[in-house]
């Protein structure tokens, strides 16, 4: 056997009560992942880890860097979770606007960005408008 001595897994209630105390409340989806696959939880808990163990940005910004993302992807009960979570740990309701107001705008910049072959389309059309003029 080796010498070092091997931590056992935490178990999904362990994880749930560890989400409980870092955001001050529970999120719901792992309160029912729990109830029908508690590895989904331990798997969320080991991916969070993963993400955040050894960064170089401060837990503050990764916390802003956090609710920008899910402010852009759309799923408001995952917004509400992590907005509660960067109260519950500091981070001011300005600091949290001033973070939506710039995925706000990150986000919105994308409509040009999808659209640069629709935009050359129509500056060509402008081209030949003028051309036939």
């Amino acid at each position: 056997m080796s010498d070092q001595i091997q931590q056992k897994a935490p178990t999904a209630e362990q994880v749930i009560a560890k989400m409980t105390e870092q955001m001050g409340e529970t999120p719901e989806v792992m309160q029912l992942l729990a109830q029908i696959k508690p590895e989904m939880v331990i798997e969320q808990a080991r991916s969070k880890r993963f993400a955040n163990e050894g960064s170089s940005i401060p837990d503050k910004y990764r916390q802003l860097i956090s609710i920008a993302a899910v402010a852009g992807s759309g799923t408001p009960s995952c917004l509400s979770t992590q907005i509660g979570a960067a109260l519950h740990n500091g981070i001011t309701a300005t600091e949290i606007a001033d973070t939506l107001v710039l995925a706000r705008f990150a986000v919105a910049s994308t409509v040009f960005s999808n659209s640069k072959e629709a935009l050359r389309i129509m500056a060509e059309s402008l081209d030949t408008a003028s051309e036939n003029a």
